[in-house]
């Protein structure tokens, strides 16, 4: 079943052909390349785009087939055209496809064909079949792949194949927009009534739609005959834009234009019904009798590891423990899955997914009598998920939720090494996880607020003899901070690496650095160092500027418009508290002025104070976020409290001589 984020609601009507006239005037037909194509220097409506999908045409028929059963048809034709260096990639395409011993897809009749200017012709180079690779990718999943010969900047390059499947009911989402403009995009779909489809529009790009029926008959058993009708969805968009990847964005794919199908029924009177809708019950059955469950309801595989372990403190403290453990025995190999491996086989290999080793944690766990449930997640990179659209494979992954003794309840994941009780990976931040349990208690779960997540930092800093700028930097970090600060820190190969970056983004030297709880499962880390700064004066005044750091990128937000809603990482509170001792013969000329600023459309609000208490000046800034999502229709105020926030990380502390 498909997996649609975000639903636009298809208007079902017929524009007018001049609304949809290509910029650049193709022949539709294979091997039918003009000159004016491959000569073309750049795409006058994107003169910054590295290719052009020059034309685009997908088909696809879902057929019965000789044997009696059901295939699915799609022909595929791209002519793109390579502009700048940045697009010669183009040239390579890779293709994942399903492949069992009984339900498969194959890809066939491949032809790729790449044009040239030589000596003012068009001179055409096919690639050799020979150049085509196809591997096993994964156990019901190849990858194919080829790549066009010849290819340089200025070559159209044209593509075509064909793909047929017995998995009638997977109708492949039809993506129009590209990370590169597209001229012209036709798609057909051709399906009998007796299959009841969910079709929807995704995106922002206005589509050409047309539905056309005809009539048509199948041989039953017997010599009866059935009469259906054929609907023939025809779909048509010009001068598409490239779609922008922007910041704050996990999951682009739904938001790119495309149409989506997602089967309902098949119902052939008399002869075949099969219903495909589910319930989010039906999807709970599903998991609860399978694999995943039975596993996660396995023996503990380390009870002498976990017997012998010396238990302190609170009930997290004891369930951290026991993770820490298992995580301490068993490497989490980089992927989040849904469905664990057998648990003797991943303690053998001594690595394993998420959800290998969150089902050695409950084993563990249970060992010790706490209650563990499974929570089952959809990651944020896949798109949202929405209660009204139940679908049988809706989730990517499996967390734990664990029971505590003292009446509180934990999430946890075995994966990233950053991670604690109720701090996850923002992947897992999601409004909607599942909680499995049988005989119809699962529930819903919001896992967007499980702690509070800060970064609180203390600065002191003077002004030495020599008129530079020295202090001491402290920094603590909780929640989600924390893991963010983890991550970063494992990022470099060294310490020295993560403070060249501090200095870097600062502009300052770091003297010394120590750090605390960067490597450790824990709720939190910190770290502090010495620094020294340069400062700016002129005639007798000094210009001191009190942010050693910032908060928010400068970066962030410099388009005009948006169209798509902003995608925070998780809710937080900044405090950042600076203390600037006056140095002899100078007074305070001026200071920043004090502000509060709220904006309801992030239920976020800004502190800044100063204050100057004897021989000291005191800044303190706090910045405090609640809502993760930012709607599109908000951004204009949003980029402007960005801009504000940023004007403020350049406020000065102006001292004079006396």
């Amino acid at each position: 079943m498909k997996r649609i984020s975000v639903i636009f609601i298809m208007l079902l009507t017929v524009v007018s052909a001049d609304a949809f006239a290509q910029m650049v005037p193709v022949n539709k037909r294979f091997g039918k390349v003009s000159k004016e194509e491959v000569e073309l220097k750049e795409y006058a409506a994107d003169t910054s785009a590295s290719a052009l999908m020059l034309y685009e045409e997908t088909y696809m028929s879902l057929n019965f087939d000789a044997g009696g059963g059901f295939v699915l048809n799609t022909k595929k034709h791209q002519r793109i055209k390579i502009l700048k260096e940045e697009g010669l990639h183009w040239g390579d395409v890779e293709m994942i496809y399903y492949f069992a011993p009984v339900l498969r897809e194959n890809i066939y009749k491949i032809d790729v064909v790449t044009y040239n200017i030589v000596d003012g012709k068009v001179v055409e180079t096919k690639m050799p079949n020979k150049y085509i690779f196809d591997e096993e990718f994964t156990e019901n999943y190849r990858k194919m792949s080829f790549s066009a010969q010849e290819v340089r900047v200025g070559s159209v390059i044209e593509i075509r194949y064909e793909i047929t499947s017995n998995r009638y009911w997977d109708v492949s989402d039809i993506y129009i927009q590209k990370s590169i403009p597209v001229n012209l995009s036709e798609c057909t779909v051709r399906l009998p009534s007796m299959f009841d489809f969910n079709k929807t529009q995704q995106g922002y790009v206005p589509v050409e739609y047309e539905s056309i029926p005809e009539s048509a008959s199948l041989l039953l058993g017997g010599g009866s005959t059935y009469s259906y009708t054929v609907i023939t969805d025809k779909f048509k968009a010009t001068d598409v834009p490239a779609f922008k990847i922007e910041p704050y964005l996990y999951n682009a794919n739904q938001y790119y234009t495309a149409i989506l199908y997602d089967i309902k029924s098949l119902n052939i009177p008399g002869t075949i019904h099969e219903n495909f809708s589910v319930t989010w019950e039906d999807v709970d059955n599903n998991f609860i009798d399978s694999e995943l469950m039975r596993r996660f309801k396995g023996q503990c595989q380390f009870k002498d590891e976990t017997a012998s372990l010396a238990l302190e403190g609170t009930d997290v403290d004891k369930i951290a423990s026991v993770v820490k453990m298992v995580k301490d025995k068993v490497q989490w190999n980089e992927k989040y899955k849904l469905f664990p491996e057998p648990l003797p086989q991943v303690v053998k290999a001594q690595s394993g997914s998420n959800a290998d080793i969150n089902c050695l944690i409950a084993g563990c766990l249970r060992e010790l009598g706490y209650v563990v449930e499974p929570v089952l997640i959809k990651l944020r990179s896949s798109g949202y998920l929405l209660e009204i659209h139940p679908e049988l494979r809706p989730y990517d992954t499996m967390i734990l939720k664990v029971d505590a003794k003292d009446g509180r309840s934990y999430f946890l994941d075995g994966g990233p090494g950053s991670g604690y009780p109720n701090v996850l990976s923002p992947l897992m931040l999601i409004d909607m996880a599942r909680i499995l349990r049988p005989e119809g208690r699962s529930e819903w779960v919001n896992l967007t607020r499980l702690g509070h997540n800060g970064t609180t930092i203390f600065v002191k800093a003077q002004v030495t003899p020599e008129l530079s700028l020295s202090g001491t930097y402290n920094a603590k970090f909780t929640g989600q901070d924390s893991y963010d600060i983890k991550n970063l820190y494992a990022s470099f190969d060294d310490e020295d690496g993560f403070i060249e970056d501090i200095e870097g983004d600062n502009l300052i030297e770091v003297i010394e650095f120590n750090a605390s709880g960067m490597r450790d499962y824990s709720p939190s880390a910190s770290y502090d160092y010495a620094f020294e700064d340069e400062i700016i004066g002129t005639d007798g005044k000094m210009y001191i500027n009190p942010f050693v750091t910032r908060f928010h990128s400068k970066d962030s937000f410099q388009s005009i418009t948006r169209e798509y809603p902003i995608d925070f990482p998780y809710p937080y509170t900044v405090t950042y508290m600076y203390n600037l001792v006056i140095p002899d013969g100078y007074t305070v000329e001026q200071l920043p002025e004090n502000s509060l600023i709220k904006f309801a459309g992030l239920d976020a609000t800004v502190r800044f104070m100063t204050s100057v208490q004897g021989s000291e000046i005191a800044v303190m800034f706090n910045y405090t976020q609640k809502k993760m999502v930012g709607q599109s229709g908000d951004y204009a105020q949003i980029r402007e409290f960005w801009q504000y926030m940023n004007a403020l990380y350049e406020s000065m502390i102006v001292l004079k001589k006396n």
